[in-house]
């Protein structure tokens, strides 16, 4: 989908020498993968050349960018997390808009997924080209044994719906022992948004200006999540399991568990000898419900060399690189090339995740970037119910409220 183009004129391209810095994490696969992303562009032998910097660690719950931004020390590219710090940052205006750059390079944006490029777009315009995205909590990972000693046939993903998917846990539970669970508490902001989204809600409105967790339709969904601890007795309440939901599944605490692509490569090194697979999700009254998650290629706004910086933001979402990540473990880019690659096409757990990417829809940023502080708005209004002290339909009123004076208040 590409961009309109800018009513200015477009940047014209410098041709000076430039040094860019690379921002990026170094835990797990980025820091395997980083150094070799830097080490490929620079070995083209071009005027640019980059370096790669850490993020330091973040400070009383303040983002390292926005930190390192507002003190007029931020490289000039960099990877940032849509559900954490994209919104943040370019709500305070510290990312650079790419729309000119892009028309100027004719750049074909239809390579990644629409719902990538959309999610990115705020206010109207894009401070970043997507790096690396997924079809968000659409997986259910399930221990095959279990499911089977259960008398259960594995799901046919074409017809389940949220009524088979409970029922089954119903059925799993009935076989587990004390403190043993048919799937992980589901009860996360992604839980909560996918289950909204299937019903016809959301938790938030496309404008990112009003808080919708608590109508009708956003309502539905999140009851069905809050009866498979309260009700049905499925699943545990938040705490009462030590520990994350990887842990607990390889463990053989819970037969079952709904989160992302991230876990594919720890189960592959932890789970030796369990047998597992994952399913797209169930079908709610509207469909799945899944939306798009994404890290975008994103570049400073107060860059010195904003053509260089270009280059690097275009060799990180390239076919190459974004590949790249795939052989490391993570999802491969945000491209509709690499997520069909055959190499990616073969693996039995990412093409169930590339299926899912044909029904994820945007996903929807506050207007004002507070992301972070909205979130957190919600959960801490939400953990009575799931221990059972609030009724449902007050809880999701005393979220509605905290969620939208977080939305009214000033930008950044």
């Amino acid at each position: 989908m590409a961009l309109p183009a800018p009513a200015t004129a477009a940047p014209t391209k410098a041709a000076t020498a430039a040094e860019v810095r690379l921002h990026g994490a170094t835990a797990g696969a980025e820091g395997d993968y980083w150094p070799k992303v830097v080490a490929s562009f620079n070995a083209k032998g071009g005027r640019t050349k980059v370096t790669f910097e850490a993020w330091p660690p973040d400070q009383n719950n303040v983002p390292a960018s926005i930190t390192l931004a507002a003190a007029g020390s931020l490289g000039d590219v960099m990877r940032l997390i849509v559900t954490s710090n994209y919104s943040q940052m370019a709500a305070r205006g510290y990312l650079a808009d790419l729309g000119p750059l892009v028309a100027r390079e004719k750049l074909d944006l239809s390579v990644f997924y629409p719902a990538a490029t959309e999610t990115l777009r705020f206010r109207g315009k894009s401070f970043g080209l997507p790096h690396i995205a997924h079809p968000g909590f659409c997986g259910l990972f399930i221990n095959l044994d279990l499911w089977a000693q259960a008398g259960l046939p594995e799901p046919d993903e074409s017809t389940w719906s949220f009524a088979s998917l409970q029922e089954s846990l119903r059925t799993l539970q009935s076989r587990r022992g004390d403190g043993q669970w048919a799937i992980f508490p589901p009860t996360l902001i992604q839980h909560l948004t996918v289950a909204a989204r299937a019903f016809g809600g959301n938790v938030i409105d496309k404008d990112g200006k009003k808080s919708t967790i608590a109508a009708t339709e956003a309502a539905t969904g999140i009851e069905w999540l809050s009866n498979l601890i309260l009700r049905d007795r499925v699943a545990p309440a938040p705490g009462v399991l030590q520990g994350g939901d990887q842990q607990n599944f390889v463990g053989g605490q819970v037969a079952a568990m709904w989160t992302n692509f991230g876990v594919i490569n720890g189960l592959r090194k932890q789970a030796q000898g369990l047998r597992w697979k994952v399913f797209m999700g169930p079908k709610g009254s509207t469909g799945r419900g899944f939306f798009t998650g994404v890290d975008a290629a994103s570049q400073n706004a107060a860059s010195k060399v904003p053509d260089a910086a270009f280059e690097v933001v275009q060799h990180v979402v390239s076919k190459e690189v974004s590949l790249g990540w795939f052989d490391v473990g993570f999802a491969p880019g945000a491209r509709i090339d690499t997520w069909t690659d055959p190499k990616v096409a073969a693996d039995d757990a990412f093409k169930v995740f590339a299926r899912a990417f044909t029904e994820a829809s945007p996903f929807y940023l506050p207007d004002n970037g507070l992301i972070v502080d909205y979130n957190a708005a919600l959960n801490k209004e939400l953990a009575p119910m799931w221990k059972g002290e609030l009724p449902l339909r007050d809880a999701l009123e005393n979220a509605r409220r905290a969620g939208q004076e977080v939305l009214d208040r000033t930008a950044g």
